[in-house]
């Protein structure tokens, strides 16, 4: 079988473009496979039969390796029409084209070597283990919070706790999922809010509307209240939250005197106790397995991730 060496230097030069750019990394990965096992005859520069299913079992695949995914690459790249070769982005278009054209020989090249490129993305991280959910009592999870919010982790487990325990509570009284429903939406811990689209660190969502913005820091919430104000203000809301790390004698509000918005402050410890009271045991599980998906996809440091998992083997939560 030819190996890489057998590729044009153009065409390894392209590959290295849509690396970069998940769906069209899968959609070279799956055109190739279709077109390899189709044989003769096949245009890879049409989004083959089968390819939309073949794609959600990809994204599932490299999720469950710790490898970064998409849902469905043809959501991105060839929703609403079967032609993907559409100037969106020329290296994948000519990928594509060139596909049409080369041996077979040289694409099975291609495609053992973007696989194994793929591959290499995938990140050392313990998988989620099965809950012990008779044993998560208020006193084990929030001792549990407790440990893992005096591990220094650059607010990632503040900001991910906060949208794992808001989301565990719309999950427990039934307000989230169907049509009207709310959900919790976050961002990446090194996005800021404006590069990531959204207004704050953590958002209760109805449809596309902002309903509540939560600010989440490791530090204290001063550091925060310019952020809150500007979330307030981008979401069209009056009021916006601060959930901040509790230093020293914190009954000081004046610099929230006269904000332009109705902010909030809470220490977030305390407010996750909070939401781990109002939780049963099962909403509980719900909120810590959320929580380990928040870490391992939203920040980039496995070690993160995996002190997570420690934790919860070493207070006795795992099953055997």
């Amino acid at each position: 079988m030819a190996g890489v060496s057998s590729l044009p230097k153009d065409v390894l030069d392209k590959i290295a473009v849509v690396e970069g750019a998940k769906s069209y990394r899968d959609g070279v990965l799956i055109q190739l496979a279709f077109g390899l096992e189709h044989g003769e005859g096949f245009d890879h520069t049409h989004r083959a039969e089968g390819a939309r299913p073949a794609a959600a079992l990809v994204g599932a695949g490299f999720e469950q390796r710790h490898i970064p995914a998409v849902k469905d690459a043809y959501q991105n790249i060839g929703k609403n029409s079967t032609n993907l070769v559409r100037g969106n982005v020329p290296a994948f278009d000519s990928l594509l084209v060139w596909m049409n054209t080369s041996e077979a020989f040289e694409r099975q090249a291609l495609f053992g070597y973007l696989a194994a490129r793929v591959a290499l993305t995938a990140r050392p991280v313990l998988t989620m283990p099965g809950l012990r959910v008779a044993s998560l009592t208020f006193a084990a999870v929030a001792q549990l919070l407790d440990e893992l919010l005096r591990v220094p982790s650059g607010g990632a487990f503040e900001q991910f706790a906060v949208a794992a325990f808001l989301e565990a509570l719309l999950y427990e009284f039934g307000l989230g999922g169907t049509s009207g429903g709310l959900r919790v939406a976050t961002k990446n811990i090194n996005a800021s809010d404006a590069s990531a689209g959204t207004a704050a660190d953590v958002q209760i969502m109805r449809g596309n509307k902002i309903e509540e913005a939560f600010e989440v820091s490791a530090n204290n919430w001063r550091g925060k209240v310019a952020q809150a104000i500007a979330a307030a203000s981008n979401a069209d809301l009056s009021r916006a939250h601060i959930l901040a790390t509790a230093e020293g004698d914190d009954r000081d509000l004046s610099d929230l005197s006269g904000a332009a918005a109705d902010v909030t402050v809470a220490d977030v410890r305390s407010f996750l106790r909070i939401l781990t009271a109002a939780l049963r045991k099962p909403s509980r599980e719900h909120a810590l397995r959320r929580l380990y998906e928040l870490v391992d996809r939203n920040q980039s440091n496995p070690e993160l991730t995996n002190t997570f998992v420690r934790l919860l083997g070493s207070l006795q939560l795992t099953v055997e």
